[in-house]
């Protein structure tokens, strides 16, 4: 069952938009060289900061960020590696503050939008990656509960790219419309990476290397 703020909301957008959305939700690709696994693909927690005198900071909503790891298999047409991977996220949430809420307090559905890439990734059935939403993003854009929000009542959707194209996609609940997250507004640049975040260094081994930003070449 998925999960939702409220119905009003969800309902009014699928009534203005569904002329908008065509064309049947993507199938997994014939011999996709990367794959979601299971069930539990996506798998969210919350994870505090820690003082920069060591130790772990206090439990109050501005401190504690959401982690979103997605676990997939990796299998290469060609040797063991896959040049490149691209992860697109969607994270469910909702703007209480949008000026142009149809039903006033209501707020607007949106979706946390971002991407992470990763290089070399080899080949295996135990590949993962991870992204991260910040403690204040999660506080903006909850439906009034807090950061607890994100795991109680918002849905989480992975796109995997290879060569430019979709070869999978996952979501963390399990929806009745496969395309639920593209009514929703979007909302870029509120989606972390690793080293954007306190935990750089946090598991370190466990994801592929990044690609960074042409900048930071």
């Amino acid at each position: 069952m998925s999960f939702r703020a409220t119905a009003l909301w969800r309902r009014y957008l699928v009534i203005v938009l569904a002329g908008l959305i065509s064309g049947p939700a993507m199938a997994q690709v014939a011999n996709s060289p990367v794959m979601f696994v299971n069930q539990n693909a996506i798998v969210t927690s919350f994870v505090q900061t820690t003082n920069l005198g060591g130790g772990s900071g206090s439990s109050s909503d501005n401190n504690q960020w959401l982690k979103i790891e997605f676990h997939y298999s990796v299998n290469p047409a060609v040797g063991d590696y896959l040049n490149e991977v691209q992860f697109k996220v969607w994270v469910e949430g909702l703007d209480l503050l949008a000026p142009d809420a149809p039903i006033p307090g209501k707020g607007v559905a949106v979706a946390l939008t971002g991407s992470v890439t990763y290089l070399n990734v080899l080949k295996g059935k135990d590949a993962y990656g991870v992204v991260y939403v910040h403690p204040s993003t999660l506080g903006r854009y909850s439906a009034g509960g807090g950061y607890q929000d994100f795991d109680r009542k918002f849905n989480i959707h992975v796109e995997a790219d290879v060569d430019g194209k979709p070869v999978d996609v996952f979501d963390k609940n399990k929806e009745t419309d496969p395309n639920w997250y593209q009514p929703l507004r979007p909302i870029p640049g509120l989606i972390y990476l690793q080293n954007q975040s306190p935990f750089i260094t946090t598991d370190a081994d466990r994801y592929p290397a990044l690609k960074l930003p042409a900048s930071d070449k």
